[in-house]
């Protein structure tokens, strides 16, 4: 039975099928509370038997998507971070102080990044309107989840840069050690800062005794994904990591 796997963001609604997470897709909504008929038909085309999300936003359009799946008779289920995940060869336990503040969208891309790196030591970097860099363990019996880092992402550094200060860069910088123009400046600035947390990040995981992959995926990724894999050679680029948190949870989950 097919599934319609959904990852509801702060301006893009990423999605994919059970039958094929690895192929994801991307509508950017940008705020707003409807979905094209287009997309709705193709997802009844599909003749699923459930909807399976996420969402850390956007609550508007998420009811929305809701009563559209209720008309035609469509079980939905928005999903929660939950205490642990047990899957059929891994298990990530939740070490959130409070795990039901922890963002949806972090836990099942922790889902995701775990299933890659079984009883591995993970760095999860999600860059998008905000940019989290979380943090996965190896632990006695499976991999715990043991919290990780948010900051502005790029586009919202520089917004904010531009709104409050009086700078006026006229185009994005280029990269280079030291920046002798507002341009460059902004734009080294934004890219440091996103690389420096990265590498915070792999410093607290070497310190445990472990050598961390690094996953990397958000709508920024394409911008800064040569610069970290230039410092990173075994950084990987993963998409829908998310969404494959969504269809390992999905599997699980009564179709009545």
């Amino acid at each position: 039975m097919t599934v319609i796997l959904v990852d509801l963001g702060n301006t893009a609604l990423k999605w994919a099928t059970s039958d094929d997470p690895e192929q994801p897709h991307t509508f950017v909504h940008c705020g707003s509370n409807t979905l094209p008929e287009g997309l709705i038909e193709e997802w009844f085309s599909l003749r699923p038997s459930r909807m399976v999300g996420c969402m850390v936003s956007s609550e508007p359009l998420a009811l929305s998507m809701a009563r559209i799946f209720n008309r035609a008779n469509i079980k939905w289920d928005w999903l929660h971070s939950e205490p642990m995940f047990d899957g059929e060869d891994f298990r990530l336990y939740n070490r959130y102080e409070n795990t039901a503040q922890l963002g949806s969208d972090r836990w099942y891309a922790a889902i995701g990044a775990a299933s890659l790196y079984k009883n591995q030591a993970v760095i999860v970097v999600h860059m998008g309107t905000a940019t989290t860099v979380d943090t996965v363990l190896p632990c006695a019996d499976g991999q715990e989840f043991v919290g990780g880092m948010i900051l502005p992402g790029p586009a919202m550094m520089y917004k904010s840069l531009v709104k409050n200060t009086h700078c006026r860069p006229d185009g994005v910088g280029k990269r280079c050690d030291f920046p002798n123009n507002t341009r460059d400046a902004i734009s080294n600035g934004i890219l440091e800062a996103h690389l420096g947390v990265i590498e915070r990040a792999c410093r607290m995981v070497h310190a445990r005794g472990f050598t961390p992959n690094i996953v990397f995926a958000g709508g920024a990724a394409p911008i800064l994904a040569p610069y970290i894999t230039e410092q990173y050679p075994q950084a990987v680029r993963k998409h829908n990591l998310v969404l494959r948190g969504l269809s390992l949870c999905a599997k699980y989950m009564s179709v009545d």
